[in-house]
């Protein structure tokens, strides 16, 4: 039960690593469009509503990030059981991590209708995150 709980500790950290990661990425993103936006003359307003619509589109990167750690967690887990993290290559970790961010998108897909099964570009981005993260993890772990 102890290595259970370890596991599930090192799921749970590494989903948190990756929310953070991700919204702040997403919110230097939002505000490098705000700001081409107006260097390009376009009259853009940030009140309350739209400063709420951005954090909220962070947020929802965010939570796309920590599911996405928690599934790589998990499959890292399973795939590299009796390895050190020494012993981990890259190579196993981007393969955990794209099927962390591929998982997400089918997720999405089951939650919310078929569409998302249709919406290539998110396979690609969440893949593509997913990758750099994982081998991010494993290069600072």
């Amino acid at each position: 039960m102890k290595a259970f709980l370890k596991r599930l500790r090192g799921v749970i950290l590494t989903g948190l690593t990756w929310a953070v990661g991700w919204t702040g990425l997403a919110a230097v993103l939002i505000l490098g469009f705000v700001l081409v936006l107006a260097a390009m003359g376009d009259d853009v307003s940030l009140g309350w509503a739209e400063l709420w619509g951005m954090s909220k589109m962070a947020l929802s990167f965010g939570r796309d990030g920590f599911l996405a750690g928690s599934v790589f967690g998990v499959v890292l887990s399973v795939m590299e059981r009796h390895k050190s993290l020494e012993e981990i290559s890259y190579k196993a970790a981007a393969l955990g991590g794209a099927l962390g961010g591929v998982a997400i998108v089918g997720l999405m897909s089951v939650l919310f209708g078929t569409y998302f099964l249709t919406y290539w570009p998110g396979y690609i981005l969440t893949g593509g995150l997913s990758m750099g993260s994982a081998a991010g993890t494993v290069a600072l772990a």
